[in-house]
């Protein structure tokens, strides 16, 4: 309904993918994992599902912190491992996350030079591969949602006029005026808005709170 709101159509709606805000988090590989407590909660799956994806994560978790943790020191086992896999060998001690990050690596492979300790369920290799792999767009991405939260929280008020908002281009000014967004968070959804659009409003809200008290 926001994306209807904010955004609008010049075409029938479709729902796309590409329109998700956050991609990186809301992904089909872990879409159960996600929502397996709240599909409990409303019936749709059985506690034996919703036990299998509470194992699953926890799976996970324990195998990216043993990846984290662990240290691949140069070995002429290990540089042979590395060089048959098209990748660099190592002279110093490398964590092994650093190496599943690089390109030419799997979590399969390196199971080769450092196995889990226990079996781990395929579901959770590849969620402890992708996790790793993506971990810094990841983390930028919850970074993401931070901030959007505190614009989430800055209110606009009902009554304020964009059209003194000096500095939004009069395209911006049509679109919200129209929109009539209700936070900052919803403003900056709307198309053609930029982080610099973002810092005019809070500005001019600034002002406008200030003029409308004194």
């Amino acid at each position: 309904v926001d994306d209807l709101v904010t955004r609008g159509t010049q075409e029938p709606y479709r729902m796309f993918t590409s329109r998700a805000e956050y991609r990186l988090l809301l992904r089909e590989d872990n879409a159960d994992l996600r929502l397996a407590r709240i599909g409990y909660e409303y019936g749709l799956i059985d506690k034996e599902h919703l036990d299998f994806c509470k194992e699953i994560q926890s799976q996970t978790q324990q195998e990216i912190d043993r990846v984290k943790a662990t240290v691949i020191k140069p070995s002429e086992a290990v540089n042979a491992f590395l060089v048959d896999h098209k990748t660099n060998p190592i002279t110093n001690g490398v964590k092994l996350d650093q190496l599943l990050k690089r390109a030419e690596l799997t979590y399969e492979a390196l199971k080769e030079i450092s196995p889990a300790p226990e079996p781990l369920h395929l579901r959770a290799q590849n969620q402890v591969e992708i996790e790793i792999k993506y971990e810094g767009y990841i983390q930028r991405q919850l970074n993401e949602i931070e901030k959007f939260k505190d614009l989430e929280k800055i209110r606009i008020p009902e009554n304020f006029d964009y059209a003194n908002a000096h500095g939004l281009s009069n395209e911006l000014k049509e679109k919200l005026g129209l929109i009539q967004p209700t936070s900052l968070g919803q403003a900056s959804r709307t198309d053609g808005i930029t982080p610099a659009a973002i810092s005019v409003l809070m500005v001019a809200i600034a002002a406008f709170q200030k003029n409308k008290e004194s």
